[in-house]
């Protein structure tokens, strides 16, 4: 199937709903005004905002929540009912998917302790999804900005990252990214995003109250791209399934557009007249498939293979595979990551 629309949407928000600063009102106007058509909206441990969900002004708005016990955060979506936080991290996500929905665990490898924030760590990488898994869709936050932010924050550079917050940032920690590819060599199928974690703090400073970081900042820099089949419907409640489905099917790729965005990449395989990108799996013979890769920009380009760099190049690739695995494609720019897509899975037939 192709998929010829590209939709750039932004999940990990919080509102006055819990501890964000902005309305929803506010921050749909903010998503409108960075060319975003889809946000998700994850207050913690509240359903509140559910009246808002809905399109507004070209916005498609969905409301899941965040689970947030102590340490271990996963976000809820497609939800009816706030779910525990209070219970073990296998139960509540247990209990998300007993009751039809499906989650993303969130910034799994938080470290470090600020004046700033709190250590939230995802402690016990056992714990992966649902069981069982049977094959439903788990999300991991492969890079969420405020956390890769605020890891780096210290007291003596706070406001030169404030000033200056492209400082601050390193991306995905190799550890996650290692931990992603581990999970999707092995079967337990798990799409990965970017999330914003967007709060738009207010804090103090010597000078009066900033905002760390404005919600239309925020909205311009992680960004998740949803390749569909079809436009975004008009019914809002089938277009939040066309925006799920294309999640949990690993049908996105997430770009750091401080760096330049990249709405119409292209990273195919193809074999005759077979044809397949993000989130589809190719299965067949022995018979090699062509990878192809361009990501718009003049970016040093890797596809992955197997949590291994199999090739790089500047912004195209075109390589011969015929071994099965998970291939799944990054980008740099001025050496600093930009564009991580989910994987192309190949499979052989049994003889």
């Amino acid at each position: 199937m192709r998929y010829n629309f590209s939709y750039p949407g932004a999940l990990h928000i919080h509102s006055t709903y819990s501890d964000g600063s902005g309305t929803l009102p506010q921050i749909c106007a903010a998503a409108h005004a960075a060319g975003l058509r889809w946000i998700i909206i994850t207050d913690h441990d509240s359903l509140a905002g559910r009246p808002y969900a809905g399109w507004h002004d070209g916005v498609l708005v969905i409301v899941g929540h965040e689970i947030t016990p102590d340490h271990n955060h996963f976000l809820a979506l497609a939800v009816d009912q706030v779910v525990d936080p209070q219970q073990q991290p296998q139960q509540f996500i247990n209990e998300v998917y007993a009751r039809g929905g499906f989650g993303i665990i969130a910034h799994p490898d938080e470290r470090v302790t600020t004046h700033f924030k709190e250590c939230y760590r995802w402690d016990d990488w056992t714990v992966d999804g649902p069981r069982p898994r049977a094959g439903r869709p788990v999300g991991l936050e492969v890079w969420n900005l405020m956390s890769d932010w605020a890891e780096h924050l210290r007291s003596l550079n706070r406001y030169l990252h404030f000033f200056v917050p492209a400082l601050g940032l390193s991306g995905p920690t190799a550890e996650t990214l290692a931990w992603w590819d581990r999970l999707n060599m092995s079967g337990r199928r798990t799409f990965g995003v970017g999330g914003v974690d967007a709060h738009a703090f207010k804090q103090p400073a010597p000078w009066g109250e900033v905002e760390v970081f404005p919600y239309r900042w925020l909205f311009g820099t992680l960004t998740n791209y949803l390749l569909l089949a079809e436009p975004l419907h008009t019914d809002p409640d089938v277009a939040t399934r066309q925006v799920y489905t294309a999640l949990g099917e690993g049908r996105s790729y997430l770009v750091n557009r401080m760096d330049g965005a990249a709405p119409a990449i292209t990273f195919t395989a193809q074999r005759g007249d077979e044809w397949y990108t993000m989130g589809d799996t190719a299965v067949g013979t022995p018979e090699p498939l062509l990878f192809t890769a361009d990501v718009g920009a003049d970016a040093y380009v890797r596809l992955i293979a197997n949590g291994t760099v199999l090739t790089s190049g500047v912004r195209r690739l075109r390589q011969s595979i015929a071994e099965r695995g998970v291939y799944r494609l990054e980008a740099y720019v001025g050496g600093k990551p930009w564009l991580f897509t989910n994987p192309i899975y190949v499979e052989l037939e049994q003889p």
